[in-house]
């Protein structure tokens, strides 16, 4: 009789334990990620993966309470939609995600189109500028940046209304990454009654830019908008200049400023569309703190890693009004609550002219 009450002690003990342990256990919200951490474009997606990390790391640790935690599981696509179809699949059938965040990239958002359509999966903060994005995309988005006609409007007013310009060629990127910028410098130019004087196009992942140089050196071109990432850009620019070129260029705020800077050799005068202020000078709560958590972590400051550092703060943030089992309909309305009312992102955001939900900034390389 002993040993059975024993026993039964034993067993009852296990079991408060367990329950015990089990009430402990925070709620953990997953949160997949695509980016390319391979290949041309694997700058623009380690920094992208860094910033969130930053963030989130240190909200698990200081901001959230110890009932809820946030996962960040992050696969490489290495810029190729085919992978991020992959990707996406694996994220919601094994890991069960409660949104994609931070993915990098228009090709590989238009390639998961219908997947998020199928699961209603929430597509937060995207790394793109995609136009089908801000019209009805019928999944729950949230997109902290511009759009991409944005960017191209003010890269226009840069090379029109301050510089003169009146030849201006395109350099693209032969997807709809390049396709969606086309559509929209083609608009901006034809508000101001310009047509492109030709359009020359590169293949996604490649350097291979002499072809295209040659279709512009052909021209009487004076200035060339840019869309691509930075190795290919910067190509182009250091060719150009050995073949004569002494034009003026712009670029998207996908392109990495730092990076295409960075690899720039020749004397050249560019101009990058920006979405957010530069982090390394700008003011305020996130600011501050993102060049602290930098440090302190020895982490790049960077535009890229920025973007993710208040990709992650906002969600954070927006996270105050949401039960993990109803996220995925709660997290966007969420998300456009606290980016127009958080007094962090107000300060982080001025307003400017013309513009109050998304503005633009810019990065210039002069010589």
């Amino acid at each position: 009789m002993l040993k059975s009450l024993l026993q039964s002690v034993l067993i009852n003990g296990l079991f408060l334990l367990s329950s015990a342990t089990y009430a402990q256990a925070p709620e953990r919200i997953k949160l997949g990620m695509s980016v390319a951490l391979s290949g041309p474009a694997s700058h623009i997606g380690m920094q992208l993966k860094g910033g969130h990390q930053l963030y989130l790391e240190y909200a698990n640790d200081h901001v959230l309470n110890e009932k809820t935690k946030l996962d960040l599981l992050v696969l490489d696509d290495g810029y190729e939609p085919n992978r991020t179809v992959d990707n996406t699949h694996y994220l919601i059938q094994h890991h069960k995600i409660h949104a994609l965040i931070g993915n990098m990239g228009t090709p590989t958002a238009h390639a998961i189109k219908d997947i998020l359509k199928r699961h209603q999966l929430p597509f937060l903060m995207p790394y793109t500028g995609a136009n089908f994005l801000y019209s009805n995309p019928q999944f729950p988005t949230f997109t902290l940046r511009p759009s991409y006609l944005e960017e191209a409007e003010e890269q226009i007013k840069y090379l029109v209304d301050e510089l003169g310009h009146k030849k201006i060629a395109l350099f693209i990127q032969a997807d709809e990454f390049g396709l969606t910028l086309e559509q929209s410098h083609r608009q901006a130019l034809r508000d101001k009654n310009i047509e492109p004087v030709v359009i020359a196009r590169f293949r996604r992942n490649t350097n291979d830019v002499a072809r295209a140089l040659t279709q512009i050196l052909l021209t009487d071109t004076t200035a060339i908008a840019m869309i691509g990432t930075y190795e290919p850009l910067a190509a182009f620019i250091n060719q150009a200049y050995r073949a004569g070129f002494r034009g003026t260029y712009t670029s998207v705020s996908f392109v990495s400023s730092a990076a295409l800077f960075e690899n720039i050799i020749a004397p050249a005068q560019v101009m990058v569309t920006e979405v957010l202020p530069d982090p390394t000078s700008c003011k305020g709560h996130i600011c501050t703190l993102y060049r602290k958590l930098s440090k302190d972590k020895k982490k790049t400051v960077s535009h890229q890693s920025f973007e993710g550092f208040v990709n992650a703060y906002l969600l954070v943030e927006a996270l105050k009004h949401c039960e993990t089992g109803t996220f995925s309909t709660c997290i966007v309305p969420a998300i456009e609550q606290e980016r127009s009312t958080n007094p962090a992102i107000k300060t982080l955001f001025k307003p400017q002219k013309n513009r109050t939900e998304h503005p633009v900034y810019r990065s210039y390389l002069k010589y």
